[in-house]
């Protein structure tokens, strides 16, 4: 999608849709379907749209906030790029034709930038967020069981792989929406950071174990860090460090994680 593409999409956004812009939407309805086409020629050209389309939103955000709402307009974009969200942060298994839009140990301030123009329509951003999220679980957790199998090579691989992945979405979630609203406190990446030491120390921990209060535990299971009254979670992040400390290598995969966490947020 080049020029004309472009001034394509800039026209749906500008128009007052009487239907919030739901047939233009359906535009769109192909993208998601063909995202993981066994068909390569459907499933690249799903790819290429919707990276134009990305590309466009965040590289025209500061315009398009001030067009109207179309809010239907808004839930196909955020349809058509929610099988991206991998594709985003560098893991292009299972689509075609979207490549990151940032070099990824970059600041992402393209895709940042994507993740605040989302936030213009709530329930598109819900939407987007909520995937985000779910991804990025889902990369935490396929490095937890990874570590806890191979503790030595936690900070390599595909175990590494996964876990920037996911700090890169979780930090592009908290960056995003602070870009959308700058009087908000910087993102940090302490809870993204000491919820996935909960990943890792909750395959393992007993509430027998001496280095971790056996408060944090319930009915045998470790409790995850939004379980936790706030006033405790400090020492509850102290512990789950601890615990860590006899496996070097997931305590420098999980650092890794937050430094990539912070050159994202700290770099918009």
């Amino acid at each position: 999608m080049g020029a004309e593409g472009q001034a394509f999409l800039s026209d749906l956004l500008a128009a007052s849709w009487d239907d919030d812009g739901r047939r233009a939407g359906e535009l769109f309805a192909w993208i998601p379907r063909d995202a993981q086409s066994d068909d390569p020629a459907a499933a690249t050209r799903a790819g290429e749209t919707a990276h134009a389309i990305a590309s466009f939103l965040a590289d025209e955000r500061d315009t398009i906030a001030e067009t109207p709402a179309n809010s239907d307009l808004w839930r196909s974009f955020a349809d058509s790029l929610i099988p991206y969200l991998g594709a985003l942060v560098g893991d292009d298994r299972r689509i075609s034709g979207f490549a990151s839009l940032d070099g990824l140990n970059s600041q992402m301030r393209r895709a940042a930038s994507l993740f605040a123009a989302m936030t213009k329509d709530s329930e598109a951003n819900r939407a987007w967020v909520d995937a985000a999220d779910a991804k990025a679980l889902e990369y935490e957790q396929a490095f937890a069981k990874a570590a806890v199998a191979d503790p030595l090579q936690a900070d390599s691989g595909d175990a590494q792989r996964d876990l920037l992945r996911a700090a890169r979405l979780r930090s592009l979630v908290a960056t995003g929406d602070r870009l959308a609203n700058p009087d908000a406190p910087r993102p940090v990446p302490t809870y993204a950071e000491t919820a996935v030491m909960y990943q890792v120390a909750s395959l393992t921990a007993r509430d027998d174990d001496p280095q971790i209060n056996e408060k944090f535990f319930r009915d045998g299971r470790l409790l995850p860090i939004d379980e936790i009254p706030e006033e405790d979670r400090s020492i509850y992040r102290a512990q789950l460090r601890v615990y860590l400390v006899p496996w070097p290598q997931i305590g420098a995969a999980i650092e890794r994680y937050a430094r990539t966490y912070s050159t994202i947020a700290d770099g918009q």
